[in-house]
């Protein structure tokens, strides 16, 4: 694993880090010298805390923003700085989150756990935030992850859409999915 540093504006840092398939779990997907970029290693929690610091201070000096649109480990890292923000009774960051293929929010004092267990009546639906939650019926990459992101999420105030991919943003090809997912952030925005 390399750190990777930049620049988003002239006073903004953004740590990106380089992972093999083997940190990512993800080895039989991928091959043995196919290399990729992570907000955060999902084996060491002090970098997750070092990616929801930047990721608050991009928010602070860039924002504000009508919304969060993630991808895979991106999703977890914005429902975790979402969590984080509604724990301290913060007001919220963005009006809404549209998640593609996405993992669920996690603590950094449990990384590699969750920061909500499954089926604890006393957390499903802690995140009141509208989202949206995009994911493909082929994703073998996280399919459980999916659904324990949904979880996390108030039933009052979330969408899901299950298109026909994999782990994709549905694009080119797919226009019927590209359509409906426009048509539900259209719903959450106006």
């Amino acid at each position: 694993m390399s750190l990777v540093r930049a620049t988003a504006s002239s006073s903004l840092k953004v740590s990106c880090y380089l992972l093999e398939p083997k940190d990512l779990g993800i080895e039989t997907f991928a091959a043995p010298d196919d290399e990729f970029f992570a907000y955060y290693h999902p084996k060491q929690p002090e970098t997750l805390e070092t990616a929801l610091r930047e990721l608050h201070n991009y928010v602070v000096e860039e924002g504000p923003f009508d919304a969060v649109l993630a991808f895979s480990q991106g999703c977890a890292l914005a429902a975790s700085f979402i969590v984080r923000n509604q724990a301290a009774r913060l007001l919220p960051h963005f009006k809404f989150a549209v998640f593609f293929s996405g993992g669920p929010a996690c603590s950094v004092e449990q990384q590699g756990g969750r920061l909500f267990e499954q089926g604890d009546a006393t957390i499903d639906g802690f995140i009141t935030t509208p989202t949206l939650h995009v994911w493909g019926a082929n994703d073998h990459h996280n399919p459980k992850d999916n659904r324990l992101l949904g979880e996390q999420c108030s039933n009052d105030t979330k969408s899901i859409f299950v298109h026909q991919g994999e782990h994709e943003i549905p694009g080119s090809g797919k226009t019927d999915a590209v359509v409906e997912i426009t048509h539900r952030i259209r719903r959450l925005f106006c």
